[in-house]
């Protein structure tokens, strides 16, 4: 005959706080770690960035030189100077504005004040 395990009063109470306390322990460890992970996050981001900046121009930048390039190896001589004259005439044609509106405003006050 098989003896029978007897059990002690308040055994299993006592194995469900010992698996409460291994689950706490596990979550606290867990915490731990994801916690030490968080404190070390700002440090691996400044890290990336410093790697980015110093591989990699940024991507505007990137996109900015590309346009130049282009509008430089589709244009001729001749078409960059016809450009820049109707950039001058443009030019010339808003401070033109612009002065005879202030001679229009100044000559309103003139006349609304004399």
């Amino acid at each position: 005959m098989a003896k029978r395990k007897q059990s002690i009063p308040g055994q299993r109470d006592l194995f469900e706080e010992d698996h409460e306390l291994l689950a706490l322990k596990e979550k606290e460890r867990r915490l731990t770690e994801a916690h030490q992970e968080i404190v070390k996050l700002p440090a691996k981001l400044e890290r990336e960035k410093r790697e980015r900046e110093r591989t990699m121009p940024p991507m505007q930048e990137l996109k900015e030189r590309d346009e130049i390039r282009r509008f430089e190896q589709s244009l001729s001589r001749g078409q960059i100077e016809n450009v820049l004259r109707t950039q001058r005439h443009s030019f010339f044609l808003m401070v033109l504005l612009a002065v005879t509106t202030a001679l229009m405003l100044g000559w309103a006050y003139r006349i609304m004040f004399s």
